[in-house]
């Protein structure tokens, strides 16, 4: 350096205050008119260095890439090749100290030099360190040559490993001086002179009896076939070096090679967290086959049944060995990916802490979680402490002796968990642990007994009384669990809290309200026993919810007796003692309603009770009106329980339970129903076989297998059968404890004994049936080692194995065989013959899988929803129909693509894919190719039907308009929905309105739909809006007069004032009080204006009513017909003439009442009405005239001459009070049927050769003697017309021409239609050609005659006429 500087022309002396910094410059400067060549440098070989730095122990794999040697680290730069001759120090005497150039030196060279060395992390747990699972609990402790577990928080750059671990370095001599500094000019580096070395410790390498060739050959080898030469030489402390020069990648895969060759095979093992398996795996194994690709190591991942820790997947804490085996370099980059996985993988953690006992979990988490947020706060982490005031499993221990601590066991079930990033996680991790030792040293317990009724009190609401306890006085409080009768509370604190904790605890549980009911004392004579009924009532209520009702009902706690044996004692708790008072009478009254009548047991082999349960529960409830209750499968009762509800009733929560006490008739109801359906029970178990139990022994490893077999036998029986029952599973006992005996029972294949329970000969069936199966299996057995192998698409393995595992479980359990899956081969281990099945049906997925399509379709995600349906209606269907799978994609993204072989598969032929790549307007269709296409097509049309109705609109209304526009029942909603097709969205009645009181109604369809709704829904608004309501107080005594005869008086009002006549309109527009209400106030509703006149109208109507009269007319019942007229013309013509009302006594009246006429209306109005009354009525005076009685019904005409009378005269007939005479039978003037039976329907109607015809004389039959009056009534103008009509048809039928009667019956009774004609054209004209009075029956099914009256000629010539008219079909 002192030469240096004197030709620089610069002197010890005269050196200026410059800084390091520009003296490298101006060395630069002064070396630039310098320019050496390739040859001018000095070889590598040639330079002296200084030792290795003890530094080289820190191991650090070659970091040059392909664009240059990077900058040397300080670990690496004391790394350089070992110098030949050491450098003497110069003497310091008489000499200044020299510049020395720190390159290394941070303040001179910010840029070369390193940065200052990292402070040591804190020291906190590892992420992954505290527990492995029970799967490798008892491996080898992890670490690299026994030197204990590695800590995967810290990187492997700055990691030091203990003796003998590779150190290999990167040492190119030219690196230094391709560095840039701000001011440095540009070097390039020397091309095909690149560096790299290796150092091994002696027990890294080969003995010489190992290796295949001496070391020198296997240098000579390798540098004979590589473009880099490789030399060994010496370095520090034993160990050896090889160093590669040449190109880049050519150096660094020498030094592979050597490796290879020389070094020793490694094993070591890295702890990794469980979660992170999946990632190293990767899909389908692709990143761990990579990693021994690139590095040569071999790596061993444990398997997924290997590893038991169900459910703590997700549990960072947890950690497993990941064996790589392989030379020392390969070894150490392997881990190093590893590594490096984890690291990418695991900038979260989730943490369970399992070793903290719960009864610390209170004071950790803190009153309201205090704690706990300021655990939380400033970290990005999330602690969950579970709540813990009731114990479960175990309970707290015994209070401990003065002076003691007490000792908590953790619960294994109940963890704290820490979720975050790692660091925070750790920190708060071992805060909570610090907390947890302290609270050890601080934390007692103490035990108090109180009522268990009370204990919720001690609770309170969503446990608010306990954060308030432990706020108050420091102490947490643990209760029993509901299943355990104890009453033992359990205080937890510090000693100098406990006593104030207690006095706390007994003010909450004093400050209770308490009622007992005694529930087998309200029915003492149960002819089962009181404690029997009442037990069995407390079943039913309780799966009635009733208990549950109750309790929200009256805000009251109702604690039921622990146990069966118990008396049936019910407590009734309340902070309020009147709630206590009703909730105890209203279940006085529950259990009132229910006496036993109404409850029934029956007692039933538990053997029957599923059975029972699926063929009669549903038909008795519909039959009988009878609930069945079938007792828990864990209650060792054998009594179903009968409870009558009546029919109709819903079997859900909602139906209400009665209250009151039943009457006799009902009870005898009760009785006869419940008869009736356990009748019905008892039938479904009489005749059948005995039951029977059978043991069989069986090895233990056939245990699960039998199961199985004993379900696959079974499956196919019908539903009326019940299959046999595998009731218990036990190893035998042992006798004795004979040590000889214990070690011969060691050697032998434990058994279990299997008993099975059934009927007689199904038993007897099936234990044959398993025997023979056993015996085959214990012949498989012998065959376990039988391998088939064969080829299998790589692609297709996801399907094959399932998500989690799922379809290749099921294929091992379906074949009992075990499959293997590797690399596009699968070997199947087992019995031949179930391994050949089982390759059947695997090659067949293989087919199917090849005959698969994938469509992928682009729809907007706004239509997904539409196209998927109501709970996935739509895809289901698709799926179903064309056995494909339709996948939409999901609202959030799945895991990412490198996970472990089984996660991205799903069921077989139908792979769940990992969605985390479906874009969200993409649709999957995947599935056989056929139904992929006919599914897409079907698709497609949906998707264009969905577009095509999702035109949406909506239409503001007043929130106050809903229930009009929903209607009762949502019957005007409906009707508005089927009118224009649309779909309307009504919001509910208590959804939030905006400020103005409005909400809006969605509408949805195709354009015309919601075009035409809108429209309907705008109208109806602003109907509303424009409408107003009123009030008016009318007596009700005028209501149904203002109604009028169905609704006509008021409808007429609505109509004048301009309503609508629609009549849903009409009954909003006037509603009145209920006929049974005392109310007077009619509500108008509508239009202003139209309101408006309505009121008036009424009132003017109540005006008038208000100043009418009543006037009373005797009048002759018989006359009361010419008020009515026919359908109540006459008098509605009256009334509406004359405005009067007028009440015509009805018929079923008797006494002076059935003449009087009321007439209600104005004193004038009612004067004229009268006179007109009884002027018509003085002017129907009639006139009798007699007529024989024999005559009356050929005259008559079956009433077809008085409806003459009144249509052509307006006379009307009556018989002065008389009966007519009896219309004389078919059956007796002539045959109904003929002797023959009736031909059928179908024979052919134009055969009517069949028909009956009989004559009969007037003469020859008796008649009725004496004569009827006939009574005309009418004006004297009419009666005369009506008079001379009567005598022309009396004379008619006294003629000669009226004495005989013809019958026929025809065979086809559907021909009558073509005598009668269309409109009784036909029947009329046979008539007038004929002279006679034809009548056809109505009833032409029962083979009735029809009936010819006039003379023989007459009647014989409408006899063929008929016959003819029939043959001709009625034309």
């Amino acid at each position: 350096m002192e030469a240096a500087a004197s030709s620089n022309g610069l002197s010890h002396d005269h050196i200026p205050d410059v800084s390091p910094a520009q003296r490298l410059q101006q060395k630069h400067v002064a070396d630039a008119a310098h320019r050496p060549m390739v040859e001018d440098v000095v070889d590598e070989e040639d330079i002296t260095h200084p030792p290795p730095s003890m530094k080289a122990a820190i191991p650090t794999l070659p970091t040059t890439d392909e664009k240059g040697p990077r900058p040397s680290s300080e670990k690496a730069a004391g790394k350089q090749k070992a110098r030949e001759d050491p450098i003497e120090p110069p003497s310091s005497a008489n000499i200044p100290p020299p510049v020395i150039l720190d390159t290394k030196s941070e303040d001179a060279f910010p840029a070369l030099g390193r940065g200052s060395k990292p402070q040591a992390p804190a020291s906190v747990p590892t992420a992954w360190g505290a527990r492995k699972p029970l799967g490798v609990a008892n491996a080898v402790p992890n670490g690299i040559n026994g030197q204990g577990p590695v800590s995967s928080t810290s990187s492997s750059r700055a990691s030091t490993p203990g003796s003998g671990k590779l150190m290999p370095a990167s040492t190119n001599a030219s690196a230094a001086s391709h560095r840039r500094g701000p001011s440095n000019p540009q070097s390039l580096p020397i091309p095909g002179r690149h560096s790299e070395r290796i150092q091994f410790a002696p027990s890294q390498l080969l003995r010489r009896e190992h290796l295949k060739k001496p070391l020198h050959d296997v240098l000579r080898s390798i540098n004979k076939s590589s473009k880099a030469t490789v030399v060994m030489k010496s370095g520090p402390d034993g160990t050896i070096i090889f160093e590669g020069t040449g190109p880049v990648d050519a150096a660094r895969q020498a030094l592979r090679d050597v490796a290879k060759e020389v070094g020793s095979k490694q094993s070591v093992k890295i702890p990794i967290p469980l979660s992170v398996r999946p990632h190293i795996i990767g899909k389908q194994g692709t990143v761990v086959q990579g990693i021994t690709k690139r590095t040569g190591a071999r790596i061993q991942v444990p398997r997924a049944e290997e590893i038991a820790t169900p459910g703590l997947e997700d549990d960072d804490s947890l950690t497993i060995d990941v064996a790589i085996e392989g030379d020392a370099v390969a070894a150490e980059m392997a881990r190093r990916e590893i590594e490096s996985i984890v690291n990418e993988r695991t900038s979260t953690v989730n943490l369970r802490l399992r070793d903290i006992p719960e009864e610390y979990y209170p004071f950790l988490a803190g009153p309201h979680d205090t704690r706990l947020r300021a655990l939380e706060h400033g970290r990005q982490i999330r602690v969950h402490v579970p709540q813990y005031h009731t114990w479960s499993a175990e309970p707290p221990p015994q209070a401990p002796a003065p002076g003691t601590i007490p000792q908590f066991a953790p619960n294994r079930g109940s963890h704290i968990r820490i979720s975050g990033d790692r660091a925070a996680a750790q920190e708060a991790r071992s805060e909570i642990e610090r907390q947890m030792e302290q609270l050890r040293r601080e934390i007692t317990l103490s035990q108090l007994a109180i009522n268990r009724g009370q204990h919720q009190f001690i609770i309170g609401d969503q446990g608010a009384s306990l954060h308030d306890l432990l706020e108050e006085t420091g102490c947490a409080v643990i209760l029993p669990p509901s299943t355990d009768d104890t009453e033992m509370l359990t205080i937890t604190g510090p000693q100098d809290n406990i006593e104030s904790a207690i006095e706390k605890i007994m003010s909450l549980a004093t400050s209770m309200h308490m009622a007992s009911i005694d529930i087998a004392k309200q029915h003492a004579s149960a002819p089962a026993g009181a404690q029997v009924h009442a037990r069995a009532l407390t079943r039913y209520l309780q799966r009635r919810q009733a208990i549950e009702q109750l309790e929200r009902q009256f805000d009251a706690r109702i604690v039921l007796p622990a146990t069966e044996d118990s008396p049936m004692n019910w407590e009734v708790y309340s902070r309020d003692g009147k709630n206590t008072i009703k909730a105890r009478s209203d279940i006085m009254h529950l259990i009132n309603a229910h006496p036993p009548a109404r409850l029934r047991q029956v007692p039933i082999d538990p053997f029957y009770h599923q059975h029972i349960q699926r063929q009669a529960a549903q038909h008795i409830r519909d039959e009988f009106g009878v609930n069945l209750l079938v007792p828990d499968e864990n209650v060792p009762n054998p009594q179903i329980i009968l409870v009558y509800e009546g029919l109709g009733v819903p079997s859900t929560p909602e139906y209400t339970l009665p209250r009151q006490r039943p009457s006799p008739a009902e009870v005898a109801h009760f009785e006869q129903a419940l008869h009736q359906a356990e009748t019905h029970v008892q039938g479904l178990i009489q005749g059948r076989q005995e039951l029977i139990s059978r043991a069989l022994n069986v090895p233990s490893r056939f245990n699960d297998r039998l199961i199985r077999q004993v379900d696959r036998e079974q499956q196919n029986l019908p539903p009326t059968e019940i299959p046999v029952q595998v009731i218990s599973m036990s190893a035998p006992s042992l006798n004795g404890d004979s040590t000889g005996r214990e070690a011969q029972r060691a050697s032998e294949p434990v058994e279990h004994i299997v008993t099975l329970r059934g009927q007689g000969d199904m038993v007897h069936d099936l234990v044959q049936k398993l025997m023979l199966f056993l015996e085959k299996e214990k012949a498989d057995d012998l065959e376990r080692g039988h391998i088939t192998s064969f080829e299998f698409p790589p692609k297709f393995a996801n399907q094959l194995i399932g998500r989690k595992g799922e379809n290749i479980n099921k294929y091992r359990e379906e074949f009992d065989v075990e499959i293997q899956i590797n690399d596009g081969k699968v070997d199947i281990k087992g019995p031949a013959a179930k391994a050949e099945l089982a390759k059947t049906k695997i090659l067949a997925l293989s087919k199917k899988l090849e005959d698969e399509a994938t469509h992928v379709l682009k729809i907007k995600p706004q239509y997904h929803k539409d196209m998927i349906g109501a709970k996935g209606a739509q895809v289901n269907r698709l799926q179903d129909r064309y056995n494909v799978r339709v996948q939409f994609p999901r609202t959030t993204a799945n895991a990412s693509d490198d996970r472990s072989i089984g996660d991205g598969a799903s069921e077989v032929g139908a792979s769940r894919n990992n969605r985390s790549n479906q874009a969200p307007d993409e649709v999957i269709i995947r599935g056989p190719r056929r139904g992929a296409d006919e599914a897409r097509d079907e698709l497609l049309n949906l998707l264009q039907w969905t577009i095509d109705n999702s035109h949406t609109s909506t239409v503001s209304v007043a929130q106050s308009q809903l229930p009009s526009l929903i209607g009762q029942g949502g019957r005007e909603m409906e009707v508005a929905r089927l009118t224009t097709g649309a779909q309307i969205d009504v919001p509910g009645i208590r959804d939030t309105s905006d400020s103005t009181g409005r909400v809006s109604i969605q509408i949805k369809g195709t354009k015309r739909q919601v075009e035409e709704a809108k429209e309907l829904l705008e109208q109806k608004a602003k109907t509303f809006d424009d409408s107003i309501s009123r009030a008016i107080d009318v007596d009700k005594k005028y209501h149904k007069e203002l109604i009028g005869p169905g609704g006509s008086n008021i409808r007429n009002i609505v109509l004048a004032a301009g309503g609508s006549d629609d009549r849903r309109d009409l009954a909003r527009t006037v509603r009145f009080p209920r006929p049974e209400s005392v109310e007077n106030t009619i509500q108008i509703e509508g239009n202003k204006s139209v309101v408006e006149k309505v009121v008036a109208a009424i009132k003017t109507f109540v005006k008038e009513r208000e100043n009418q009269a009543t006037e009373f007319l005797d009048i002759a019942p018989e006359k009361h017909r010419l008020l009515i007229g026919r359908g109540g013309e006459t008098r509605r013509a009256l009334e509406s003439q004359f405005h009067v009302s007028i009440d015509i006594p009805r018929m079923s009246q008797e006494g002076p009442a059935r003449s009087r006429v009321k007439l209600v209306g104005e004193p004038g109005d009612l004067e004229s009405a009268k006179a007109h009354i009884l002027e018509l009525v003085k002017e129907q005076e009639g006139t009798t005239i007699q007529v024989p009685r024999r005559f009356h019904h050929a005259i008559s005409d079956n009433g077809q001459f008085f409806r003459r009378l009144r249509n052509d005269h307006k006379v009307t007939v009556d018989h002065d009070g008389q009966q007519p005479p009896a219309r004389p039978s078919v059956g007796s003037r002539g045959p109904q049927k003929n002797d023959r039976a009736l031909p059928l329907i179908t024979d052919q109607p134009e055969n009517i050769n069949g028909h009956t015809w009989e004559i009969v004389d007037n003469d020859e039959h008796e008649a009725e003697s004496g004569d009827i009056p006939w009574v005309l009534r009418g004006r004297r103008d009419n009666i005369s017309k009506a008079q001379n009509a009567l005598q022309r048809a009396l004379e008619q039928a006294c003629s000669q021409g009226q004495s005989s009667v013809g019958y026929l019956v025809l065979p086809d009774p559907r021909t009558y239609r073509f005598i009668i004609g269309q409109g009784g054209s036909q029947i009329n004209r046979i008539r007038r050609q004929t002279g006679c009075k034809i009548t056809v029956p109505r009833d032409q099914a029962k083979g009735e005659a029809i009936e010819i009256v006039g003379s023989k000629d007459g009647i014989e010539q409408a006899k063929d006429t008929i016959l003819e008219t029939v043959e001709n079909g009625g034309n």
